[in-house]
């Protein structure tokens, strides 16, 4: 598909739609999220003017729908979240069509009060007799009627519950727009309809629909807080892109509990004095859950961590990042994208993290979040930080902003992250990947250097960072650098 086009959509609630959460949804959370995209140029609900079957459409006007195979659109049924799944389940029907331009006559630029929807298929061989009609005669009279102010044409290319017609016939939509107040049932629509030439169409031509459509709402987009994104299910992703446009991108994943602001020191670098003379445009980005949970968001997993940073880079117009580079739940995350979006990156880097989860991390993580609930999330990151640093770094200028950072996460994002580290297991997954990768860990991060260098990635090499811990870009900064140079 390619070209300017047209995307319909009819749905029936069902006896156990809730008719408040239905109307939530589809105003504030599924159309805005679609007229947030650029390809999608306006978007509009109407509601059932003839007392018929679907209730409800929406329609949009779609700038070129090769956009509506790519993963920016299709994401958004692919990830649907966890309110429109629970109003989706309830509902009788659901017909999604889509259309292809043909023609169009008048240029009313608002949503029209009133719209007449018109559906016809027709043999290939009576198309070019059909299309006269329509262009030559039809449009021209309803164009008298009083209150007409456009009418376009579109083909069927995606059919929805009545699928494509048969081989050999096709199908075409005239959307007839009218004001409110309007002549539909005067003598000019009469004439309209009683003419010779419409005569011998109807003796060829099959009704597939005839629908009336009063306005309802017009979508806007959804909106978003400055530098960020919000993901397809309400997740917040507050970025910075700093440096040079025309330099590759490095991507920096945080880990649990602390914000961007871990790569401070590491993008400062990247973006000016760079490594082996070369310099570097950094994105960093808060991962979901740090500062907001939705609550219509769906379970933290490793795989919905990965798929938001391909979201993001979609979004940021980035097309492939050089490297992306994550620290403990960040590391994860770098390797399942890696694993999951291989075409996105060249390379990767993994900071002392595992490839799958143990019972008794699982267990550890439990107690976390049972110590933040009960004595709040100051003593959680005390205990953490602490855990973190290596003992001679822990009362350092960077161990204190760590601090400061992981009290000030939020609980419940926290809670939601540590649902995709009791879960994962990426063991199966590393045999097959080409991705190359550089793993690295801090000498004193406990069992973690032994575990990573048993991973069994192809492609991967090994570095170890002398006097740091748990986040060596902050304990070791230059030994860090050093470890990355060579492999950036």
């Amino acid at each position: 598909m390619n070209g300017a086009g047209y995307l319909a959509v009819a749905i029936q609630p069902g006896e156990k739609t809730d008719e408040k959460a239905f109307h939530h949804w589809y105003n504030t959370e599924h159309g805005p999220l679609r007229l947030r995209l650029p390809f999608i140029l306006s978007g509009d609900r109407y509601k059932a003017a003839d007392n018929q079957k679907p209730g409800w459409s929406a329609v949009y006007d779609v700038s070129d729908l090769a956009w509506l195979e790519k993963r920016i659109y299709t994401r958004l049924r692919e990830e649907r979240s966890k309110q429109e799944k629970d109003v989706m389940s309830t509902f009788d029907s659901l017909d999604r069509k889509i259309y292809s331009n043909i023609s169009v006559r008048g240029d009313s630029k608002e949503p029209a009060p009133l719209q007449l929807a018109v559906s016809m298929r027709v043999m290939d061989s009576d198309e070019e007799d059909f299309n006269k009609w329509w262009e030559e005669e039809h449009i021209d009279m309803l164009s008298k009627v009083p209150g007409w102010l456009r009418s376009r044409r579109f083909k069927l290319e995606v059919g929805g519950l009545m699928g494509m017609p048969p081989k050999g016939q096709v199908e075409y939509l005239a959307v007839h727009d009218f004001e409110e107040k309007n002549g539909l049932e005067g003598p000019e629509a009469k004439a309209a309809m009683d003419t010779a030439w419409h005569r011998k169409v109807l003796d060829y031509a099959q009704w597939v629909d005839r629908r009336r459509w009063a306005h309802h709402l017009t979508f806007d987009a959804l909106e978003e807080p400055p530098s960020s994104v919000m993901t397809t299910d309400g997740a917040e992703l507050r970025f910075q892109m700093e440096g040079n446009p025309a330099d590759p991108v490095i991507v920096c994943v945080n880990s649990i509990l602390t914000n961007l602001h871990i790569w401070d020191d590491v993008a400062r670098a990247l973006i000016t004095t760079g490594v082996n003379g070369k310099t570097y445009r950094v994105l960093r980005y808060n991962s979901r859950g740090y500062s907001q949970q939705a609550s219509r968001s769906n379970p933290t997993r490793f795989d919905l961590l990965a798929d938001d940073l391909e979201y993001l880079l979609d979004r940021t117009g980035v097309e492939k990042a050089h490297a992306v580079m994550g620290v403990s739940m960040g590391g994860v995350t770098a390797i399942n994208f890696a694993i999951k979006h291989p075409d996105k990156l060249e390379k990767f880097i993994a900071c002392d993290c595992n490839v799958a989860a143990s019972a008794a991390n699982n267990s550890a993580w439990g107690e976390r979040i049972e110590l933040a609930r009960n004595k709040g999330m100051a003593e959680l990151a005390d205990v953490t930080v602490k855990r973190w640093f290596t003992p001679p770094n822990r009362d350092s200028a960077n161990a204190k902003k760590t601090l400061q950072m992981a009290g000030q996460a939020s609980l419940e994002g926290f809670a939601e992250s540590t649902g995709a580290l009791c879960n994962y297991d990426l063991k199966e997954h590393l045999s097959s990947m080409k991705t190359p990768g550089l793993l690295v860990v801090g000498e004193g991060d406990g069992k973690l250097p032994e575990a990573m260098q048993k991973f069994g990635m192809p492609n991967t090499t090994f570095r170890q960072i002398p006097k740091a811990g748990h986040l060596p870009m902050l304990e070791n900064h230059d030994g860090f650098m050093k470890a990355i140079a060579a492999f950036l």
